[in-house]
């Protein structure tokens, strides 16, 4: 046996295992070391997946409202203009008509002669059908009368303050009289003219 690697003493022999030890020990907790460095990067890479895709689904909702609210909103343009096309075109017909209507109206004296009455009684039935061709054409576009209701408080959102007026019996700001109607669209929340009111004192 070589006298190199022979441990006859009692100490070198403790020095010798000592060592083995410590070594032992160090590459037990290395090995422990790279083992907990493993389970962390699985649950930082499993912890990262989860993340990224909670951002890819965050992002595709995002991107699919963006989307929708785009085309909605092109939609209603597309909508507004040709429903404004429609509506001009219609004012335009209807403002020819009366300005030929008006061009035609006859001259009102005290000695008329029958067929001058006969004219006039035609030309105001022009005025009266270009009146029902208006009132037709807000008809088509969703377009009503909208009253007050007397009695009402006060709106300055839906009413137009014209006036004051004391009435027996209602306090103030209320609606005491429609002097003139007002519009609305389809939709009962947007009106389009306030109606006229006095409001009582």
């Amino acid at each position: 046996m070589n006298d190199d690697f022979a441990m006859n003493t009692p100490e070198e022999r403790a020095v010798h295992t000592l060592g083995s030890s410590t070594l032992y020990n160090l590459l037990e907790a290395m090995i422990q070391l790279s083992e907990r460095n493993q389970r962390e990067h699985k649950l930082f890479t499993k912890d990262l997946k989860d993340v990224r895709e909670a951002m890819q689904s965050s992002f595709n909702n995002f991107a699919d409202l963006t989307q929708k609210a785009y085309q909605q909103l092109r939609k209603e343009v597309h909508g507004e203009k040709r429903v404004s096309l429609v509506l001009l075109n219609e004012l335009l017909e209807v403002g020819q008509d009366f300005h030929e209507v008006t061009v035609a109206r006859p001259r009102i004296h005290a000695s008329m002669t029958p067929e001058e009455v006969e004219a006039v009684v035609r030309w105001a039935d022009a005025v009266e059908v270009q009146s029902r061709k208006v009132e037709a054409a807000m008809t088509r576009h969703g377009i009503h009368p909208y009253d007050a209701v007397i009695g009402a408080p006060y709106d300055p959102k839906l009413h137009e303050r014209v006036g004051t007026k004391r009435v027996e019996g209602m306090g103030p700001l209320l609606v005491a009289e429609q002097r003139q109607r007002g519009y609305a669209s389809a939709q009962p929340e947007f009106v389009l003219r306030r109606p006229q009111v006095y409001v009582t004192e």
